[in-house]
């Protein structure tokens, strides 16, 4: 098996030695970022200071906090930072992909695919080596990207936990390898099933974005609803998830036409207005998942793709243990 891992490996020495440099150059790019916010020193109490003070021009911020304001917002919107979410965004789509799509077609274009099945004494056995060592590769390569990428969040928030936080929780940590093995496991399928690595490449992009733009859509309206908790109307944390909102009247579930109930209870101009009682109008409730519920969704989550990787598996060792070699 080590010998079939390695065979992989010389293969496709261009994916792997692409994945590699990706990967580890998201990582460090990461890694210096959050160390130039750190560096500023930028105290907690600043940042919960920020949004009742903060404006971008002239502040009337503490002494202690303005100098640290200067300086570490610049590097919160700068364009190396939204580069690099845009890349952790990116990062398992294109390495899953980029591994995955010419790991069966490379050798049916090739017509090394009947060779390669009699040496191995299996199709199967030959096609679990090759997605081990894909795993083995890129498993440790994009958890080490998504780590960076915690590094990086924490450092954007000075004083909150980045695992006590949803804020851009699918794209870093842990997350990172279960979209980007799920990618994988959806390119070896397409791989397989379409014989041909660009065919390949172009749908399983079409299939990780549907998936990437559906799967949150979808536990919104089903496993989220179900725990999701009523968070404050007149302010909102980066580190709860937004689920959905509803709207209340007299403390009770309200379904009426919130323009009409302004329409036919607003004060005309010039009129009275001391017995309006804003507070008692139809009110927009959010309900959130709070940001201590970050290991619960990231399981569930990582679940629900690692499911999905089996299938897609599953359909791969079936198309292959089945096709003709070409």
């Amino acid at each position: 098996m080590i010998s079939r891992i390695w065979l992989t490996y010389k293969q496709h020495r261009f994916e792997t030695i692409a994945v590699t440099v990706i990967c580890l150059g998201a990582a460090i790019a990461a890694l210096i970022e959050a160390h130039s916010l750190y560096s500023v020193g930028l105290a907690p109490g600043c940042v919960i200071e920020r949004g009742i003070t903060y404006n971008g021009t002239a502040i009337s911020a503490s002494a202690a906090c303005q100098g640290g304001f200067d300086r570490f917002y610049p590097l919160v919107s700068s364009a190396e930072v939204s580069i690099i979410h845009i890349l952790m965004v990116l990062l398992p789509f294109v390495v899953g992909i980029a591994f995955g799509a010419p790991l069966v077609a490379k050798e049916l274009e090739e017509g090394t695919a009947p060779l390669s099945w009699a040496l191995s004494g299996s199709r199967g056995r030959w096609l679990l080596g090759k997605v081990l060592a894909s795993v083995l590769l890129i498993a440790p390569l994009l958890l080490a990207a998504g780590l960076a990428a915690d590094v990086l969040q924490g450092a954007l928030s000075p004083g909150t936990d980045a695992h006590a936080s949803l804020e851009s929780y699918a794209d870093r940590g842990v997350m990172v390898v279960a979209w980007g093995l799920a990618a994988l496991l959806v390119a070896v399928a397409l791989s397989a099933l379409l014989g041909r690595t660009l065919p390949a490449v172009l749908v399983a992009v079409v299939v990780c974005a549907l998936a990437r733009g559906l799967l949150p859509a979808a536990l919104n309206a089903t496993a989220y609803s179900a725990f999701a908790v009523q968070g404050n109307p007149n302010s909102s944390s980066v580190n709860d998830m937004y689920v959905y909102n509803r709207v209340y009247l007299d403390g009770q579930p309200w379904a009426g036409d919130i323009s009409a109930w302004w329409y036919e209870h607003l004060p005309p101009d010039g009129a009275d207005t001391t017995a309006f009682d804003p507070s008692r109008a139809p009110q927009w409730i959010p309900f959130v998942i709070h940001g201590d519920r970050y290991w619960p969704v990231v399981a569930l989550e990582s679940g629900i793709l690692f499911a999905g990787s089996l299938v897609f598996g599953a359909v791969a060792l079936f198309r292959v243990d089945r096709r003709r070699p070409y």
